[in-house]
């Protein structure tokens, strides 16, 4: 049977995601401090109020990759066979929209508590990145689903 066209659409769009999120754990892994030195410096650019962005460690580091890879297997399993896994756009999702709420939670934040220096353009940046992934695939998972009713 011949994929609908938003099914057809989703399918590839999880491909697309599969590997950003590979490109973006590698660099996690890879070069993490050059992520954040990109950032910083364009914070120092346009920003120049804003407190810079700091590595916290390779515990979170490890955590971070978790996720990502996490939603890398979500996106391939929608891209092997949407059909079946269309339902796995769930939790990427509710992964994307997680790490937007915090960062801007974090961003706004750091400007009430001022010694936290939370308001960094890099917790921005999550929101900016995340957030329009997360909408895009609930839009496509809600396309989906609606034709399956």
């Amino acid at each position: 049977m011949e994929l609908t066209k938003n099914e057809t659409i989703m399918k590839y769009t999880a491909l697309v995601y599969a590997v950003v999120f590979i490109v973006a754990v590698l660099v996690f892994i890879v070069i993490p401090e050059g992520m954040l030195g990109a950032m910083n410096d364009i914070s120092r650019a346009l920003f120049p109020s804003l407190p810079l962005a700091a590595d916290s460690g390779k515990f979170w580091l490890s955590l971070t990759v978790s996720m990502m890879a996490t939603i890398t297997a979500l996106s391939l399993l929608i891209y092997r066979d949407v059909r079946s896994n269309y339902r796995m756009a769930v939790p990427l999702v509710t992964a994307k929209f997680t790490s937007s709420l915090l960062g801007l939670g974090f961003f706004l934040a750091g400007f009430a508590c001022v010694d936290t220096a939370w308001n960094t353009l890099a917790n921005l940046i999550i929101l900016f990145s995340d957030f329009p992934l997360g909408v895009l695939m609930l839009v496509l998972y809600l396309q989906v689903r609606r034709e399956r009713a």
